[in-house]
């Protein structure tokens, strides 16, 4: 387990999930805002309301997985649950997957950038990993908008990866390589 404090910043605390935390993470992955968004494993349909058994379901999937690991995203005021966090390695240790889901109440204020900040400054100074990649739906705007502002790439387009109100979507897959992220933050 990697040390959790890689995982702190001044407003955040990312960690493991607790059991006490399943009431807070049914709140969050059901909001109405997170349709299509939440990042779940695929035998869940993005948009539509989850049980108590299946987030206790998902809860033991992310508790039992060797090569991914999930974080529960904090807010160290109350450290009440704000989002979801997800890195897998899954086929290449150089080049892990991430995900980041803030919850919609918290989004724009700052959350997000913060904690993707933590999660690349722990992949590339302390993995071996020299490429992130992130997938995103080509409808949500907001969220290339992040990724590209945070220096990610596209690099890849999956089409007609999934349906969304009866239309077809795309699959967008993002990157950024060691070098982009360091000279990033040197400034340059």
């Amino acid at each position: 387990m990697a040390d959790t404090r890689l995982f702190e910043t001044e407003r955040l605390i990312l960690g493991p999930f607790e059991p006490v935390d399943l009431p807070a993470l049914h709140e969050h992955l059901n909001h109405p805002d997170l349709a299509g968004r939440r990042y779940l494993p695929w035998q869940f349909p993005e948009d539509l309301p989850l049980t108590d058994k299946q987030i206790e379901g998902i809860y033991d999937r992310w508790s039992g997985e060797e090569r991914t690991l999930h974080l529960a995203v904090r807010s160290r005021e109350g450290l009440a649950l704000i989002g979801h966090a997800e890195l897998e390695w899954d086929w290449d240790p150089h080049c892990p997957y991430l995900a980041l889901v803030i919850a919609p109440p918290c989004q724009r204020q700052g959350y997000g950038s913060e904690g993707l900040h933590c999660l690349l400054r722990y992949l590339f100074e302390n993995t071996s990993a020299h490429n992130v990649t992130g997938w995103v739906a080509d409808w949500n705007q907001p969220a290339l908008d992040f990724a590209q502002k945070h220096g990610f790439q596209l690099c890849g387009r999956s089409r007609r990866e999934g349906m969304r109100m009866g239309a077809y979507y795309d699959g967008m897959l993002f990157d950024i390589l060691r070098p982009e992220w360091r000279a990033r933050q040197a400034g340059g």
